[in-house]
Order: C-alpha cells, then structure tokens, then sequence
C-alpha cells in the first residue's frame, strides 16, 4: 500500500530544490532588468555622497565645508574608496558595488538556511528574498540599508556556524562541529561592518548581549557566551572611540544625543507618540507592507501586521538572537523614529523565514485537502503580492527618460537646474534650496545648496548667497527675518513639463 501523501509545503521544498539553478537563473534575470545606470535622487544618499566625496578629496568628515556629526560613516568611507578606485566622483560605479552587495546577502542568506534548515529551505528563502520588494528596491538604492543589511547577515551566518551548527558524524550526538576559519571572517567582519552603516546597529549590539546572556543561562557553555557578551561590549565602546563624528561638544554623535534630548526629558510626550502614532501607524500599514509589498486595506493591515509580528518573534524559540533582533528593531522604531517599511529591511529575511514557518506549521497542523489549499492560498498571496510590486519597479526603472518617471517627475529638472547653479555662482557661495533638494543640488552643482532652517546662519550683506525659485514657506520666512530681498533672475529658466512653476535663480539683496 502507498503512504499518505505528502503535504503541499513538503512537495514545493522538493520542488524548489530540484529546480534551484533555474531558481536561481530567473533572479539574475530579474534583477538584470532593474539596472538602467541612472543614480535614484534622494536626500539621504546625496548626503552620503557628498561626504565621500570630501573624503576622497582629502577635505575630511565635513559637509559644506564643517565637520559633519549625523550620518555614520560606514557608507561615506566606502564611498569614498570607490572614488578613489575609480578616478570619479559620479554615482554610476557604486550602482554597481551596491548591487554586488545584494548579490552577497542573497548569498549568505542561503548560506544561513542551509545550515540552521537544509538545501530546499535555503533555495526557497533566497528566492523568497530576493523577489521581495523591498530587498528588490534598495538593491538599487545608494542608501546604508542594504550595506548594512549584508553586515547583519554575515554576522548571522558566522553566529550560526559557531555558536549553533551541527554536523552528524563528525563529532558526538549534540555536540558543535568545529567552526571554519571563514565563520569567523563572517562573524568579526560582520559585525564591524554593521556597527559602522547604521544606528540601528546599537539595537543590534544590545540584541546580541540579550541573546548570548540568555545561552549562558540556559546553557551548558557558558563562557564562550560571556566572553562574546564582553566582546560585543567592547565592539561598541571601539566604535565610540574612533567615530569620525565625534568633534567639539558631541559626546556620541547627532543621532544619538537626538535621541536622548529626545526621550529623556519628554518621557510622557514620547509614550503618547509611541501609542497613538507609532504603533498605530506599525501595525495599519508598516509591518504589513515591509513583508507582502502592498497595503491590504483598514483592518486586513492591522490583521496582517500581528500575524508577520507573531511568526517573527515565535523564531526566537529556535534562535533567540534572531527573535531578539526583531524584537530591537520593532522597539527602536517606536522609540527613535516613525515606524518606516525600510526600517525592516535589516530582518527582512528573518520575517520571510517565519512566515515560512507560520504557514507551513498550519499545513502540518490542519493536514488534509484543506490544509494545503490555505497552505497554498498564503504561499500564493505572499509572493505575487511582491512580484507584482517588484514588477512596477521595474516598470520605472526602464522608463526613459529615467527622471521623468522617477517620483512622478519630482526631479525631471534636477540636471538642468544643478547646472545653472554651477554656471552662475561661485564655490564658496550659498544658494538656498526647497527641501529634499537641497543635498541632491550639492553634490549635482559642486555648490553650497542648503534649507533655510533655524540654523541657517546667513548674511547676505557680508556673503553671496543666492534663491532657487519658486519660493515656499521657510525662504519667504528667511528673506523676512534678514530684511532681504530678491534681485532679477540670474541665467536662463528651467522648467519641465512636471514642474508645476519655473525654476529661477536670484541674488538675495540685503535691503540697506
């Protein structure tokens, strides 16, 4: 007589591995349709650049000419590497570097499936990353998330081979095969290169003393768990010390003392914002969207985001560093900053492998015909909804013109406008600039581009400084606050068909 048959999740496991190099074969594919060569504008990686910049050109940490106290420096130093490899300052070559590091995660998140869960589970969690459309996106990004997303992993794999594998046959039942000289690579280089990408990695440092204090609780090694408690310790207290951030009456760098200007004295605000805003605002769209690509609607968000929470801390029975590094994550957003689906990116194939589990838990569980139609049904559900969104990706990245499509047009006239400022002002000048311009137009015109904030110190009467046009609020506040007033436009004016007004550059002239 034949056995009973086996369950669906079984059947796609076996599926998956005997397909995995056509598997495989399908991401290149995928991912070779994204690349179009053009750098995505955003504020955030322009401030990257530009420190890279300035360190490739021997002018030190700075921005506009200043030490810079904000961004952690992983990023700007590897950017500025490629710089110098390079002989070039423009974005195209780190498009490449960043996709190689895509390439390397995917990699070492097979690596780390094959060890803790076999061949079929690693090939299926690759691929399940991979056509993911947050991994997909930021694949393209010159962003710290996905540098940083590689560091993690990394350290995970070495953690994994260390600390967990096991090997049958080569030593006793239950004891730990001996570690390879590359688990160490992973484990060290890991966690230096996430210490230095992202101030998420002090949630991770605090993630890794939780979890090796808790083996050594529980388990019969305890000192190798303390003394990697102590070197986790020390990681962070090496990463304070040699902080480039680190200048004048900053203790531990602008992230940081945000944060705890920001919690300490205004205990009672942040809790409010915590439960009204954040949380809300995690479990209605962020949690949901980070894992299936999409917003499912009020209500199925909400459901969404407590089961994708639930399978990710239940991993924590298996691993409890991996439970714990969701957990940080997840209290690091409620704490420091809004809950945004890149945030996640970093557990990303942490949150893919427990809805593996969830889903294959319940096809094991209700068995049956009924068991594998809604074990499929969530399968199904989970990948399309972020093929589908991984293919609108693709659709803008090989919209040409490029910037016509990136944003709705947002920055179709960024080149032009970048160029007439460099044409008209000098380079020690100032030009003011709208938000999320700013950064982009200084590292595009070589040229001093700012937002007129509280801290904008300016002086027309005793320093050039210009005004991109159209004007918004904050500028009309400025040019009120200095007694200044706009001269004729300077150049020629720039306009696309998705600017709303034309750009125009002015002289501010101090009234007398």
């Amino acid at each position: 007589m034949e056995g009973p048959r086996p369950l669906l999740s079984d059947r796609i496991l076996n599926f998956a591995d005997r397909h995995r190099y056509k598997l495989f074969a399908a991401l290149v594919g995928l991912y070779l349709l994204g690349i179009n060569g053009h750098w995505r504008l955003e504020p955030d990686s322009a401030l990257y650049l530009n420190i890279g910049r300035n360190l490739a050109n021997g002018l030190g940490y700075t921005y506009h000419g200043e030490a810079h106290h904000l961004a952690f420096p992983g990023l700007p130093v590897m950017f500025a590497g490629a710089f110098k490899l390079f002989h070039t300052s423009r974005p195209e070559p780190l498009l490449g570097i960043t996709m190689l590091i895509g390439a390397a995660t995917l990699g070492l998140t097979y690596r780390l499936f094959l060890l803790h869960a076999g061949r079929p589970t690693a090939v299926l969690m690759t691929f399940g990353l991979g056509i993911s459309r947050l991994f997909y996106r930021y694949c393209f990004e010159l962003l710290s998330d996905m540098p940083f997303l590689l560091g993690v992993m990394a350290f995970l794999v070495g953690y994994e081979a260390v600390f967990h594998r096991r090997e049958m046959g080569e030593c006793d039942a239950g004891a730990a095969a001996r570690a390879r000289w590359y688990d160490w690579v992973l484990l060290v280089g890991g966690l230096a290169l996430a210490v230095a990408m992202r101030p998420a990695m002090w949630a991770l440092l605090m993630a890794i003393v939780l979890a090796m204090a808790w083996s050594a609780i529980r388990g019969p090694r305890r000192w190798p768990q303390l003394v990697g408690c102590l070197a986790v310790v020390g990681v962070g207290i090496l990463f304070w010390k040699i902080d480039p951030r680190h200048a004048g009456n900053y203790s531990m760098g602008q992230y940081e003392d945000q944060l705890f200007d920001s919690t300490l004295p205004h205990l009672g605000l942040l809790l409010h914002q915590m439960f009204f805003e954040y949380v809300p605002r995690l479990f209605e769209a962020t949690l949901c969207q980070a894992l299936f690509g999409c917003r499912l609607g009020a209500g199925l968000n909400t459901l969404a985001g407590i089961v994708v929470l639930a399978v990710g801390v239940s991993l924590f029975w298996q691993r409890p560093l991996w439970g714990l590094w969701i957990v940080m994550t997840i209290a690091m957003m409620l704490i420091a900053v809004k809950p945004l689906d890149r945030y996640f990116l970093e557990v990303l194939p942490l949150l893919v492998y427990g809805w593996w589990r969830g889903i294959r838990w319940l096809n094991w569980r209700m068995g049956g015909p009924w068991g594998n139609r809604l074990f499929l049904a969530l399968f199904v559900f989970g990948g399309f909804t972020n093929l589908c969104r991984t293919g609108e990706f693709v659709v803008e990245q090989r919209g040409v013109p490029f910037l016509d499509h990136y944003k709705e047009g947002r920055y179709a006239s960024m080149d032009k406008v970048a160029r007439l400022v460099r044409d008209h002002i000098g380079p020690n000048d100032w030009v003011l600039a709208p938000p999320k311009f700013a950064r982009i137009l200084t590292f595009l015109s070589h040229r001093k581009a700012v937002e007129p904030v509280a801290q904008t110190q300016l002086d027309p009467a005793r320093q050039a400084v210009y005004v991109l046009e159209p004007l918004d609020e904050p500028v009309r506040n400025w040019l009120m606050q200095t007694e200044a007033t706009l001269g004729p436009p300077i150049g020629p004016v720039v306009q696309s068909p998705y600017d709303p007004s034309p750009w125009r550059l002015h002289r501010v002239i101090p009234h007398p």
